[in-house]
């Protein structure tokens, strides 16, 4: 899981994703923010700018995306770099309100991207659960990829927990 955004839902949701069985990567542009004590047990943590990635961040049909950086420009970078990759990531995610999303989803229309690869983007980002703290937030986002990593498992038919 590559993690675009050292903030506080980046924070929450990298600690969620790791319990339940995911490498996590954290990049964000603010070196200070990428610290061991503010994400323990992240594989790896990157300042980077959007085009400064190294190449074996590219990602590939295994790769789970999640963009909740620290503004618009930054996220629509982000998402375009992840849009633009020779192998389509299993997810692709971007938090924001819907007036956001189409701002973001029309210049990246205007810059050559698909309609087919936009449509590809779970935004905004996670389960419908009213989550509003970081902590909520994380729930509803690491919901939401665990939802479709038992699916493209071949599990999770139903909405219903099986426990």
């Amino acid at each position: 899981l590559l993690i675009f955004g050292g903030g506080h839902v980046g924070a929450e949701t990298a600690a969620l994703c790791q319990r339940v069985g995911f490498d996590v990567t954290v990049i964000d542009d603010r070196a200070e923010f990428l610290t061991p004590e503010r994400f323990p047990g992240a594989a790896t943590l990157t300042a980077a700018l959007p085009g400064e990635l190294a190449a074996e961040l590219e990602p590939d049909e295994d790769t789970w995306i999640l963009i909740v950086s620290r503004g618009h420009l930054l996220d629509r970078q982000w998402l375009k770099w992840a849009l633009e990759a020779r192998t389509r990531p299993a997810y692709i995610g971007m938090i924001g309100s819907k007036r956001k999303r189409e701002m973001i989803y029309q210049r990246l229309r205007d810059e050559g991207i698909s309609q087919e690869k936009i449509d590809a983007v779970y935004s905004p980002v996670g389960l419908a659960i009213g989550a509003e703290t970081p902590a909520e937030l994380a729930v509803a986002i690491a919901g939401e990829i665990i939802q479709l990593r038992a699916l493209r498992r071949g599990g999770a038919k139903s909405g219903a927990c099986p426990a």
